[in-house]
């Protein structure tokens, strides 16, 4: 009868384990199948939005880039100067006389929306503790100040930088792995030994600070394997890019 509490107690836990790893699984499918991929749809419908635009702009055909003006008012932010800016670099290219100028600048404002969402969207599908800040979307004016030849220049050491940042967490995350692995694999052997020897009485308290730092060295596992894989992945993409 008690080994069969034991062996309860412990299924009870490895329940709950994975009821919460479950729980955190479902959550982010939910999540990047419905906002990621939302968002997705959301991009390729303003590039065949622009697209639509531009095509009825060249051939004069203004009631169609009127109403393209009108879908693309309806898909941005009304509070945000950018996209007014760019709602407006819209509607200048049935007027203005220089369109290659204008549809310019329209394609150059709609690239960098596109651009802040596609990393919004890759922000929100790392794991929270990869995330970062939030990314900022850099305004127009910012862009055409940029000086191309200094950009590319800099590129180069930026890549260098993130290649030994990326380096040191990846032997940082594997350190703390193999820590986790050496050190306490034969002490949680002894203790799960211990509370599976229906001989041994447990009282509630030990039973408390056994899952207690289960939970935690289960946890501290999981967070260095994940850092260990997110450094991997980023530092072999900047490795093979360049």
């Amino acid at each position: 009868m008690e080994s069969f509490a034991v062996f309860l107690s412990s299924t009870v836990v490895a329940a709950l384990v994975a009821a919460l790893v479950s729980l955190r699984t479902n959550e982010r499918k939910i999540l990047i199948e419905n906002v990621t991929q939302e968002r997705a749809k959301w991009r390729n419908a303003m590039r065949d939005l622009s697209d639509s635009l531009i095509k009825a702009t060249r051939t004069k055909d203004f009631q169609s880039a009127g109403l393209c003006c009108a879908q693309l008012a309806l898909n941005v932010s009304p509070f945000d100067a950018e996209d007014r800016a760019l709602i407006q670099a819209a509607e200048l290219l049935a007027t203005v006389e220089d369109k290659d100028a204008q549809v310019k600048e329209f394609t150059e404002r709609m690239a960098l929306l596109l651009k802040h969402d596609w990393e919004r969207a890759k922000r929100e599908a790392r794991p929270w503790f990869f995330r970062g800040e939030e990314p900022r979307r850099a305004p127009y004016s910012e862009f055409k100040c940029v000086d191309a030849s200094s950009l590319s220049a800099s590129k180069p050491q930026t890549r260098s930088l993130a290649l030994c940042w990326y380096f040191v967490a990846l032997s940082f995350s594997a350190g703390i792995i193999f820590f986790l692995a050496v050190c306490l694999t034969e002490p949680f052997q002894d203790l799960v030994k211990v509370f599976n020897d229906p001989h041994t009485d447990k009282p509630i308290g030990a039973w408390l600070q056994f899952v207690f730092w289960s939970v935690i060295c289960g946890s501290m596992w999981s967070a260095a394997y994940l850092w260990f894989k997110g450094s991997e992945k980023r530092f072999l993409e900047i490795w093979f890019a360049k």
